[in-house]
Formats: structure tokens, sequence, C-alpha cells
């Protein structure tokens, strides 16, 4: 008997590329305009890749900021700037994040029709979101969306132990909600970290394929429960998956 539903946040619930994609739009207005030598369509590029930990190796000097995430972005836009050899003061770089901050919150919210299935489906299951990143992005994101008013739970990575596709992580959301691994199933669109998490812990796993050649290359290795194209697919997997 399925008891409850465990659900990834970012390009799951939520159309996180979307809101990135209007919060670059905004950071590269605004460092335009405040630094026209700058080449912002590299900078952006950077940028995004900085924040998504992709320049990790890159810039050692940084890891070592990561307990502090806003630090860590703000230290970020002034490296990238230096490389471009542009000084640039703390200050600036703090207004700079909170340029991209605010655009991003800006667009931030869930796909079309989430927010009815989180009802239809609060009726039946407990639900409970497991997403992962620091606890700087993700607590905007949540309150943007009002999180806590369509779910019963929920477990951000960057304050647990552990993320996403640790055992620990889907250890406590059973633990919230009661219930037994064959009684839930999680859904999400991470292989690596959703699916390879679920699987891991005996819960039935939902995928949401967003059309990532790099992804497909994995489905040999990590195999979903179940396969969807759109989050709102998940009320015809319960049919299917109670079938």
């Amino acid at each position: 008997m399925l008891k409850a539903i465990f659900l990834d946040m970012d390009e799951t619930l939520c159309a996180t590329s979307v809101a990135d994609k209007q919060a670059l739009a905004t950071l590269k207005h605004y460092v335009q305009s405040q630094f026209p030598t700058l080449n912002a369509d590299v900078f952006c590029q950077r940028y995004i890749a900085g924040i998504y930990k992709q320049l990790n190796s890159e810039f050692p000097q940084l890891v070592v900021l990561l307990d502090n995430e806003l630090l860590f972005r703000q230290t970020l836009v002034q490296t990238l700037f230096t490389q471009q050899q542009i000084t640039l003061s703390f200050e600036q770089a703090v207004a700079i994040q909170a340029a991209f901050d605010d655009g991003r919150m800006a667009g931030f919210d869930f796909f079309p029709e989430v927010k009815a299935m989180l009802a239809t489906l609060r009726q039946q299951y407990k639900l409970v979101v497991i997403t992962n990143g620091p606890i700087f992005s993700q607590y905007p994101k949540l309150a943007a969306t009002a999180m806590d008013q369509h779910v019963d739970h929920i477990i951000i990575g960057g304050e647990e132990a552990e993320e996403k596709p640790a055992f620990s992580i889907f250890k406590k959301a059973l633990d919230l909600v009661g219930c037994e691994p064959s009684e839930a199933l999680h859904m999400g669109d991470s292989l690596a970290a959703d699916i390879a998490g679920a699987n891991g812990a005996g819960i039935a796993s939902v995928w949401i394929d967003t059309g990532k050649e790099s992804d497909h290359d994995k489905l040999s290795q990590i195999t979903p429960s179940y396969i969807v194209m759109q989050p709102q697919q998940l009320l015809n997997v319960i049919t299917q998956h109670f079938a």
C-alpha cells in the first residue's frame, strides 16, 4: 500500500532552469550597465557554471568557502572579474550577486499543474520534498513557492550530514512519515541523486526525463522504476504502481 510520496524540488516540481535564464538576463543587463568593458556573456556563462560547482577544480581557493554559500558566490564574482582584468570591490560583488538572486526569485515557480497535483496527492498520501543544495539557495525557493503549504515535510540536503543519493536522507524521510520503503515512491530528475538514491533505499523511483543525452547514457547503470516526461504524470504512475 502506498503511503508516502517523496519529491525533488528543482526541475521536478519547480522550473529552476527557467528562473536561472531570467536571473542571467537580469545579471547580464546589470553588469553591462555598470561595467561596459566587461565581456558580459563570458562572465554570465562562467558564473552559472561556478555556482553549480563546475569550476571547483579551476578555483580551489574558492572551495574552502563552500560552508558559506553567499560568500562563495560573491568571491566567485570577484574572481571572474579579475580574469577579465577588472578590479571589483567586495561591495560591488555583493550588488552583482544580489541582482542575480533578485532576478532568480522573481521567476521561480512551480511547473504548470504541479500545485493542483500536490493538492490531489495530499488527500491520500504524505508528501515530503527532499532537495539537495545549500540553505542559502534553497530557503528562498521554498519561500517563493510557499512549499510548506503544499507538502507535509521538507528536507534540505544542506542541513543534513549527507545529501541525496545517501541512504540516510531517504531514511529520514521514511521516519518522518512512518512508512516502509515499499510504501513510498520518490520522483526526481537526477538519475545520480534521485533515482540511484531511491533505488538504494528500496523505494520505487520515478525519473523525469528532461531529454539530456548525458542522462540517457546513464540509464544502463541506473534504472528507474518508472519514467515520465512531466511531473504531473506521476498521477498515472501511481495508478500503474497499484496495478
